[in-house]
């Protein structure tokens, strides 16, 4: 599914700040967030809060360290602010901790169970971890007693579209569009369906009908996997490049960049769009991953090794950077005693339906065997007689 959702719900709940006394984050702007109880919130909680909204704004590794801390101790003097367990859920998303951010966002819908964004969020993440009907019917349920949330409409359409339910996923993406016709992420997930049922011609005119409404990176990205399905490299690129032109920072493009020119085995150019990302945000794990894997694919382990250390450090939870890792361990570097701790790492936070636990479980099981296995026995002395006798006699 399309990155969607938590960084855009991010930005409508953390960057407006909370109302308390007319009190606002320094720098959000639009609606205000109301905290659950305005009353019960203690103010050097909500001045945490506010503190660690400006941290997250810069989106580097030490602020959101810092964010981290302020909401925590947000949480700790004002436990009822659900903004704050949100924005945690959000930073452990954003580092591969997908256990974390669920279990943080169902605190946070204990606490606001009217919040369609939270709501939202929970889908999304339950999807990442394979449970992808659980978060259907999470947002189906909350859409037929909010009908007019269209967020929550068209965030649905995204994840029956991912479970390949398009009639469903169109029927809520129309649905969006009879109270909203100028709703241009429902249109896009019209193209999107039709992309996806190859029906190029139709997603192709959806997607042109989305840009009038005004041109986005996001909606070039899209034409751009709609070339790539007609096999038009060139002109896919076109439109990678066009996304990335509206928006530097937009880094799905490059990434799609590097990923066709990492499935065509050109490990120099696709690292060169990893590296663009890397550029823009270092803490892009996804990214640092791809990079280490085109790494590992000229040959230059020792590189990769670093990539994936400083993928760990970043998200120590990060699901593919610990496989990704085991396997250069346990298949190039010769290190296949040290590769097991990484393998059950894996296995710890690995969602379950992944077809990498079924490999991850045998090297488990293959490296165990060979760590417990008794060391050979050592040559009798009848095996050396009859070796030595076996030598070629000098004539």
């Amino acid at each position: 599914m399309s990155r969607l959702t938590l960084r855009a719900l991010f930005v409508a709940l953390a960057l407006a700040g909370i109302g308390c006394g007319g009190a606002s984050a320094e720098g959000g702007g639009g609606t205000t967030v109301q905290a659950t109880d305005n009353d019960a919130i203690d103010p050097e909680a909500l001045v945490a809060f506010q503190a660690g909204v400006r941290d997250m704004a810069h989106e580097t590794r030490r602020s959101r360290d810092s964010a981290r801390a302020h909401f925590e101790e947000a949480l700790r003097l004002s436990p009822g602010l659900w903004e704050a367990r949100y924005n945690l859920a959000y930073l452990d998303r954003q580092s591969g901790n997908l256990v974390a951010a669920s279990e943080g966002l169902e605190a946070a819908r204990m606490a606001a169970p009217e919040s369609g964004d939270v709501l939202v969020a929970l889908a999304e993440v339950r999807s990442a971890l394979g449970d992808s009907a659980a978060a259907a019917q999470l947002l189906r349920s909350y859409v037929g007693g909010h009908p007019e949330d269209l967020n929550a409409r068209v965030a649905l359409a995204t994840l029956l579209r991912a479970a390949r339910d398009y009639d469903g996923a169109l029927q809520q993406a129309r649905e969006t569009l009879v109270r909203d016709p100028r709703n241009a992420r429902a249109l896009a997930e019209v193209g999107r369906v039709y992309r996806a049922r190859e029906d190029l011609e139709v997603a192709e005119l959806v997607f042109r009908k989305a840009l009038d409404l005004g041109e986005t990176a996001e909606l070039h990205n899209d034409l751009g996997l709609l070339e790539l399905s007609r096999g038009d490299t060139q002109a896919a690129f076109e439109a990678f490049g066009r996304a990335i032109a509206l928006d530097p920072a937009f880094s799905e493009a490059h990434e799609n960049q590097g990923s066709v020119l990492l499935h065509a085995g050109d490990y120099p150019g696709a690292a060169a769009e990893f590296r663009a990302v890397l550029e823009h945000d270092a803490d892009d794990v996804d990214a640092r991953v791809a990079l280490a894997i085109c790494l590992r694919g000229q040959g230059e382990h020792q590189a990769a090794q670093r990539e994936y250390e400083a993928a760990l450090e970043r998200a120590p939870a990060h699901a593919g950077a610990l496989f990704d890792y085991a396997i250069l361990r346990a298949e190039f570097l010769d290190q296949r005693p040290q590769s097991i701790e990484l393998f059950q790492r894996f296995l710890t936070v690995a969602p379950g339906g992944l077809p990498e636990r079924a490999i991850a479980e045998r090297y488990v099981r293959e490296i165990t065997a060979e760590q417990n296995a008794p060391p050979p026995p050592p040559p009798s002395e009848e095996t050396e007689s009859s070796e030595e006798s076996s030598e070629p006699m000098d004539l």
